[in-house]
């Protein structure tokens, strides 16, 4: 709880993973991916509840193991690849309402970003809180694939500027910061998300991840950069 209003943290994990099979449950530097969420969730001063909602067996044994109340199984209607995240979680949220289970503030953490901390989340609760925002999300500097240098590939096999300007070289002294939602935190009031069905909306607060923090799991390649960053942490500090 922070200023009085209540916390829910919705992890979501569905079993199926086209770019890494499994990955929710694959062990990450000794622990399984899915861990970190779920520990960052539990060790935050604020988070009042944290609920994970999947189809994955592993998974629910995980969360299981590490004490979590798991109050239902992700039914299969939504655990498609194809399926919105705001149906995931609005199913969640309607299934402990009907249990009397209300929050005021919904933070979705998703395993994919296991170098998200529980001081992150504190931390970004309080910018959100202390800036009087109804919501708030993680982003990081596009630093490497500015928008300004990036293409498009035309019918004719030809590059084209993205941001359909000339070819003229810029210089990154004089091109502007651009940020980039990066996932590991998500937040908002719990009535706002509802009304918009997303987490960024007009007058959203950006909380800045740094970029060693900023990698996500969904290939083979994410998984062995973020397996060495976790290696390295005390380079970082």
């Amino acid at each position: 709880m922070i200023n009085k209003k209540s916390i829910l943290a919705v992890i979501t994990a569905r079993a199926g993973s086209k770019g890494l099979p499994g990955k929710n449950s694959l062990e990450l530097n000794g622990k399984p991916l899915i861990q970190y969420s779920i520990e960052a969730g539990i060790e935050s001063r604020y988070v009042d509840k944290v609920l994970l909602s999947t189809d994955c067996k592993n998974c629910l044994d995980i969360g299981n193991k590490m004490g979590l109340e798991i109050p239902f199984v992700r039914p299969d209607y939504l655990a498609g690849d194809k399926v919105p995240s705001y149906d995931v979680i609005e199913h969640a949220i309607k299934f402990l309402s009907k249990k009397d289970q209300n929050f005021d503030i919904l933070v979705l953490l998703e395993p994919t970003s296991p170098l998200r901390s529980s001081i992150d989340i504190d931390l970004a609760l309080e910018k959100m809180i202390n800036e009087n925002r109804k919501s708030l999300v993680s982003v990081a500097k596009s630093e490497d694939q500015h928008p300004d240098f990036t293409f498009k590939i035309d019918s004719n096999d030809t590059l084209v500027p993205w941001n359909k300007e000339n070819f003229a070289p810029k210089r990154r002294q004089d091109i502007s910061s651009a940020y980039y939602l990066e996932g590991s935190i998500y937040i908002s009031y719990m009535k706002d998300y509802l009304k918009n069905k997303t987490f960024c909306f007009e007058g959203t607060s950006p909380y800045v991840m740094p970029k060693h923090k900023s990698f996500e799991v969904d290939d083979i390649v994410d998984f062995l950069c973020v397996e060495s960053i976790m290696k390295n942490l005390d380079r970082f500090n």
